[in-house]
């Protein structure tokens, strides 16, 4: 395996597919995510680690979010906004979580390959990600990877946040993490 060739084409592959998302739903994400009186974000697996960066980085921006399934996790309530990154849409418990979400009068938004998925049908906002197809077996030969490009949509979005609300990298390291 050709290591160098390899990285090439991650890096080619993410590159075409974060250019591939569309800036309208970047844009709309990041309107209901300044309108939300609270952030909440939920996902499994790598979409899930992936999407709580995305909580990170509204809490480095000053608002306030959560984690679902963390303890200290409050009740979502009308106002707020859920953030669910699902590489299907379809996850079951993000389902649930969807539903309910919905049910209690919070609006929805969903970072996914399908916003025609049982979540994306729900949500309120879609940020869709395509998902190419391998094209081949052999690591050189990929696409980009959702997981990839859905921790730089989180970064993008973290990067319009700070604009919209004045903030700067002083007003980051200030919300940054210090008990590390």
């Amino acid at each position: 395996m050709d290591r160098k060739k390899l990285r090439e084409a991650v890096a080619k592959g993410d590159a075409e597919l974060l250019m591939a998302v569309s800036q309208d739903e970047l844009d709309a994400l990041t309107q209901a995510i300044l309108d939300a009186n609270r952030i909440f974000v939920a996902g499994f697996g790598r979409a899930g680690n992936n999407v709580k960066i995305l909580s990170m980085n509204c809490s480095q921006a000053g608002l306030e979010t959560f984690v679902c399934g963390d303890n200290s996790t409050p009740s979502i309530q009308p106002g707020d906004l859920l953030v669910i990154g699902s590489g299907s849409g379809t996850t079951k418990t993000m389902i649930i979580l969807a539903e309910k979400a919905k049910k209690f009068g919070a609006k929805l938004a969903l970072i996914s390959g399908n916003a025609e998925s049982t979540i994306g049908k729900l949500a309120d906002v879609n940020v869709v990600i395509p998902r190419p197809e391998r094209k081949s077996l052999n690591p050189e030969d990929r696409g980009g990877s959702f997981y990839h490009v859905l921790e730089m949509v989180c970064d993008c979005v973290q990067a319009y946040v700070l604009e919209a609300r004045g903030l700067t990298g002083a007003d980051v390291r200030y919300n940054h993490n210090n008990l590390e």
